[in-house]
């Protein structure tokens, strides 16, 4: 899945999680979630019908989600939607297990000790730390910080809808800002307030295509290969992979 609609299904649980059921938003986000497929054909008069709603909420919530109007969400949808392919639970197995062996491979051999080191005394050194992650890598984040919190290492996690945090005002030159951008797509979306902070910051992805270099000290890529039009098995696998790498690492360090 790519992160267009990654993202667009990360929005429309999350309206499910925090909103009461029953409520406008609750009843759109359930219709989409459960019609997805069908929603580039869908019409806005059958779905305000079936939703009990106004087609001014179905617009409302269209702009909510970042497009313009229901018409265009539609478009996107449609156009990012992938197209199914049957593969039977061995094959899959199979290619899966194929995959995750070649990354794991590849990320101990580029992994080497003086990069870890790198990383690890960054962390170490820096008053503040700040892991600014996509949606996609939320989860991978998450417990990449609960790890380093075990061993008693403050970190904060900044994301699309915090990157304006306050947490940014008060940088140190050696504070540390660690990006988790495997499609490379955050990256570049969060490029403009990185260069207003003057601090140590690094990249973890798989984009070998775009030039990072005026905003990032240092770029980590998880294959020498650049993956960026299909990153979906460094997310799932690869990104938590290195991190836990990172987190060991650091953890045998302040034992």
């Amino acid at each position: 899945m790519d992160n267009i609609l990654y993202n667009l299904l990360y929005s429309l649980n999350d309206e499910l999680d925090k909103n009461d059921a029953g409520s406008v938003n609750f009843v759109l986000a359930r219709y989409f979630i459960k019609n997805f497929e069908r929603i580039p054909e869908s019409n806005i008069y059958q779905m305000a019908e079936d939703c009990n709603v106004s087609r001014a909420s179905i617009r409302r919530f269209s702009i909510a989600m970042g497009f313009e109007n229901f018409a265009e969400m539609k478009k996107v949808i449609g156009r990012h939607l992938p197209k199914v392919i049957s593969i039977p639970d061995k094959n899959y197995r199979e290619l899966l297990t194929g995959n995750l062996i070649r990354i794991a491979n590849e990320l101990d051999e580029r992994m080497n000790t003086h990069e870890i080191d790198v990383i690890c005394n960054r962390i170490k050194q820096a008053k503040k730390v700040v892991i600014l992650a996509s949606r996609t890598s939320m989860s991978n984040a998450k417990d990449f910080q609960i790890e380093l919190a075990s061993k008693g290492k403050l970190t904060y996690i900044v994301s699309d809808d915090s990157i304006n945090s306050m947490i940014f005002n008060d940088f140190e030159s050696n504070d540390y800002v660690i990006t988790l951008s495997v499609s490379g797509l955050f990256a570049q979306s969060v490029s403009a307030k990185l260069k207003q902070i003057h601090c140590i910051k690094d990249l973890i992805t798989v984009n070998r295509l775009d030039d990072f270099s005026t905003v990032f000290d240092h770029v980590y890529f998880m294959s020498h290969l650049d993956h960026s039009t299909n990153p979906d098995i460094y997310r799932a696998y690869g990104l938590h992979y290195f991190l836990d790498i990172i987190q060991n690492h650091f953890m045998k360090d302040v034992n």
